[in-house]
């Protein structure tokens, strides 16, 4: 299976590092939506999509890319993770909230403040995540 990873990222950067490590881990191509707004998924099955939240919306190139993409995704495993600074309740509620905004409810939401780490830096949820695709 062929799997692409395709996100975008806000200041911090967070969003890349883990769209980074998800890619590397499973062995997807990956793009950043900021570089490009035309990506060629016909040759991937596996879609993982990646976005940080900006006044409680997840990046616009994600949301653009989703609504012009909306038949070519059709048939296509899609994921969802989401770069969040709530954890718990708050957190639960957001990435719910954004995931049946976007269509995506396979959807995970990461934070890296409190969290259990790996040994890579990243939190421990993101392994789990990985392990499902």
């Amino acid at each position: 299976m062929s799997k692409a990873v395709i996100y975008a990222t806000g200041i911090t950067k967070n969003t890349k590092a883990f769209a980074d490590y998800i890619a590397k881990q499973t062995g997807a191509d990956v793009f950043n939506l900021k570089d490009l707004s035309k990506i060629d998924i016909s040759g991937y099955d596996t879609i993982v999509f990646g976005t940080g939240i900006h006044a409680g919306k997840p990046y616009k190139p994600v949301v653009e890319f989703l609504e012009a993409n909306r038949d070519a995704l059709a048939g296509k495993k899609q994921y969802l993770f989401i770069d969040c600074m709530y954890s718990g309740e708050k957190g639960d509620a957001q990435c719910k909230k954004v995931s049946e905004q976007l269509g995506i409810p396979d959807a995970v939401y990461f934070n890296k403040k409190g969290e259990e780490m790996n040994e890579a830096g990243f939190p421990k949820a993101v392994d789990e995540f990985i392990a499902r695709l």
